[in-house]
């Protein structure tokens, strides 16, 4: 029987460690889609900051555009100061090139206002662009990286279904059934006692089942955890035997 238990023990290890490389395994497509849109927002922002250029330049030249057209304009207006034949008349003219002098102002200032912000939008581009792709290598070394770890969490699966089939096989049939009912509900399925604890759920043993289990004649299990129990001192016979 103690051979038997420290197969179980020897499985109940594997079983974890198939645990562990399967729930990391399942991590990494969760980690390369958040590698792909870390790349999305980053190229987002890019574009967002090759959008406030062309914005900034399109205001730009409309302001230009609506300088030419009041200067245009106020030439015409000031080509007919000496045709006009009435006070009223000369007095609406001049109205109407004080309008236009302020629309070429206001148009000015827009044309300084639009180059201040293509020069920042420029600055926040190039800064963008410098940002992208350090962030664009990153990401690579950690795709790369995945894809290297993927490839050896799947060699190190395969190595350990291997190791559980050749220990499961040695075992008997109804202490592998046992053995796999528990596991269904508990991992790990075995747990070491030590000082009449089960290491497992941190229970004491009944006295009667600790005397059950140094006698290592029958399998034992923990009354609150359901894990098969083995002694600690059992285990080390075993190892050295």
């Amino acid at each position: 029987m103690l051979e038997g238990l420290q197969s179980l023990v020897d499985l109940s290890q594997v079983d974890t460690h198939l645990a562990d490389r399967e729930r990391e395994r399942s991590e990494i497509p969760a980690k390369r889609s958040a590698c792909a849109e870390q790349r999305t927002q980053a190229e987002a922002r890019l574009e967002a900051a090759r959008g406030a250029v062309a914005e900034a330049e399109l205001v730009q030249r409309g302001a230009e555009g609506e300088v030419r057209e009041q200067e245009a304009l106020l030439a015409k207006l000031e080509g007919q100061q000496h045709q006009v034949k009435s006070n009223e008349a000369y007095t609406a003219l001049l109205h109407e090139m004080e309008q236009a002098k302020r629309a070429i102002s206001d148009a000015e200032t827009c044309i300084l206002e639009a180059m201040e912000a293509i020069e920042q939008a420029n600055r926040d581009l190039a800064s963008g662009d410098r940002d992208v792709a350090a962030l664009r290598e990153r990401l690579e070394r950690e795709e790369r990286a995945l894809d290297e770890r993927e490839q050896r969490l799947q060699k190190e699966l395969s190595e350990l279904h291997k190791r559980r089939d050749e220990i499961a096989q040695g075992l008997d049939a109804t202490l592998l059934e046992r053995y796999e009912r528990i596991a269904a509900r508990r991992s790990p399925a075995v747990a070491v006692v030590n000082r009449e604890l089960c290491m497992g759920c941190r229970v004491d043993i009944p006295p009667q089942s600790y005397i059950e289990i140094l006698k290592s004649e029958a399998i034992i299990t923990c009354e609150r955890c359901h894990r098969i129990l083995i002694h600690e001192d059992q285990l080390r016979q075993s190892a050295a035997s």
